[in-house]
């Protein structure tokens, strides 16, 4: 039996009241993560015009106003990253010119879930959460740079909830716009020297006088959301979003831990600001069946992330300096329909780094990158199921700058130096959407 509207309204909202206490937090090898939706994954994340199902709260919060009812999306896509530490050679540290070192394997899930009504024919209502930025990555414990801030291993998690409303103004024309409030917890570690070293400084000599130094923090911000779609012609439509920056200030606390007996050497209050960058979406999308094709380009505003600042309960701090720039990712994606049960998908992305290279570290050893993108959506009646792989392929970068430097205390004792090679991921991503 079909729901009515208040029906409809009852089901979604319990719906949004599940989502809010299922865990969300989210992270990837990276930090602007962009798979929120399979069927945009599908298409190299070009949907900002399209926005056509409850994924649109994250892509285009105007797109709501285009389903019908109540609908009801939950998807979730595991990323596989890898990258390689090419080493230039340092006696000191113990290690030969070509040597290479592996980033530790990990499966990051990223989760989302979307609740959208359309109340009438000008006015709809949704609510999501979704993690769009993340950063997972842990070396080994002979890796040359785990003396470098925060590089032996490195987990940042955002949850971004965000309920909004889509209005019709006038013909053609659809706006969305809401907060989202979004929580981050971050976790770094890397080696510190409490004592002075003999080298050369392998991993397993100077345990005595070497700590694992760890700092973590969390803290809620906000921000919001913004959207727009504009219908040119019958067949082309251009798309707008817009997600501001949210600012963080991180409390939480510091903790030294011998490297030879695991006692606490130290442990006291540290605190910091970390603010989420902008990102500003154009897309420009025709349809002309069976075929829908979508450009789009999104800025993104990591000027923003100038430092990261760490003052600790005793008066000292660490300040890494970041200098990041803003930066463009392109995206390209085309649909082919097959039949009412059946969507072909594919997409292309050129994503620029921001990352300068005086500032490159472990942390998010990045150069531009290039996806290659594939999807297919499939329709039983009210249930849509969609899938979307993408291999990830990235620039070496070399790193020979101040974040390579090993101190002990004030003093540089050496320089880390090489190149990361062969950057790569595998991203699958699934979906499930129901239509009530």
């Amino acid at each position: 039996m079909k729901p009515c509207g208040q029906e409809r309204l009852m089901v979604g909202w319990l719906g949004v009241c599940v989502l809010l206490i299922v865990p969300t937090f989210a992270f990837g090898n990276g930090f602007d993560i962009y798979e929120q939706g399979a069927k945009a994954v599908g298409m190299g994340g070009a949907f900002t015009a399209q926005a056509d199902d409850p994924s649109a709260i994250f892509f285009n919060p105007a797109g709501i106003l285009q389903m019908e009812g109540t609908q009801v999306s939950v998807g979730i896509t595991p990323i596989m990253p890898s990258v390689t530490f090419k080493s230039d050679g340092n006696a000191l540290m113990g290690s030969t010119a070509g040597q290479k070192t592996d980033a530790k394997d990990h499966t990051w899930l990223i989760p989302n879930g979307y609740i959208t009504q359309k109340v009438n024919e000008r006015i709809s209502i949704g609510i999501g959460s979704f993690a769009h930025f993340g950063l997972g990555i842990e070396w080994p414990k002979d890796f040359e740079g785990r003396f470098a801030a925060g590089s032996s291993k490195a987990i940042l998690k955002t949850t971004s909830i965000s309920p909004l409303i889509a209005i019709k103004p006038v013909d053609r024309l659809l706006l969305g716009f809401g907060p989202y409030f979004q929580y981050m917890s971050i976790e770094l570690h890397n080696n510190a020297f409490i004592g002075f070293p003999t080298p050369p400084l392998t991993a397993d000599r100077n345990l005595a006088q070497t700590a694992d130094a760890r700092v973590e923090g969390a803290d809620w911000g906000w921000g919001y959301n913004l959207g727009l779609l504009f219908r040119i012609m019958k067949n082309l439509t251009f798309g707008a979003s817009y997600l501001s920056e949210a600012r963080h200030k991180i409390n939480g606390n510091q903790e030294l831990t011998s490297l030879s007996n695991g006692t606490t050497i130290l442990k006291q209050g540290a605190s910091g600001t970390i603010t989420l960058p902008a990102t500003l979406r154009l897309g420009l999308a025709w349809k002309r069946n069976p075929w829908t094709f979508e450009i789009d380009g999104q800025w993104t505003e990591w000027s923003s992330f100038r430092d990261l600042r760490i003052d600790f309960e005793d008066g000292t701090s660490v300040d890494v300096p970041k200098k990041w720039h803003n930066s463009w990712t392109y995206r390209f994606g085309v649909q082919y329909t097959v039949n009412k049960y059946l969507d072909l998908r594919a997409g292309f992305i050129y994503d620029q780094t921001p990352i300068p290279r005086d500032t490159l570290d472990p942390l998010v050893p990045s150069g531009n990158v290039i996806f290659y993108c594939l999807g297919l959506g499939t329709h039983l009646g009210r249930f849509t199921v969609d899938a979307g792989y993408n291999y990830v392929q990235g620039e070496q970068r070399r790193w020979n700058n101040p974040a390579g430097d090993v101190m002990v205390g004030p003093f540089p004792l050496t320089r880390v130096t090489g190149k990361f090679i062969n950057s790569s991921a595998h991203l699958f991503s699934v979906s499930a959407s129901y239509r009530f």
